[in-house]
């Protein structure tokens, strides 16, 4: 079995899905694509508590997808891994088609008439006859 396919990288690929699976986490990968960033930074941008923004932070690194540095008494977080950022906005391209797709789909089917508009008109046409 090669390690591409070996059932522990799955599960630590399921783990870091995990911790992609909550939008803050995500609009926080998306600040640090941009720019480093100390806590506040992000806290201010997201309209968060220091604590929360921290606590997301601490997960994102604890898997290995931002990291940070200290510049003096300041703490900078950024992405670790240029790849991060382009698989999440490769998923998000891919969802953002998609939702384009059904509202064009939504819409072409607003301007159809109801089923049940179509039978009757069917059924006095018939009993016409």
């Amino acid at each position: 079995m090669t390690i591409d396919f070996d059932p522990r990288v799955f599960d630590e690929h399921a783990e870091v899905c995990k911790v992609l699976a909550n939008p803050k986490r995500l609009m926080i990968l998306y600040l640090l694509s941009r720019k480093e960033m100390t806590v506040g930074e992000i806290a201010n941008t997201l309209g968060v508590p220091m604590a929360n923004a921290s606590q997301h932070l601490a997960k994102l690194r604890n898997k290995g997808l931002v990291k940070k540095k200290k510049m003096g008494q300041t703490v900078v977080y950024s992405i670790s891994d240029s790849r991060i950022p382009k698989a999440c906005d490769l998923i998000r391209a891919t969802l953002l088609e998609r939702l384009r797709s059904q509202a064009r789909l939504i819409k072409s089917i607003e301007g159809l008439e109801p089923m049940e508009t179509k039978k009757m008109s069917f059924r006095k046409k018939v009993a016409r006859r």
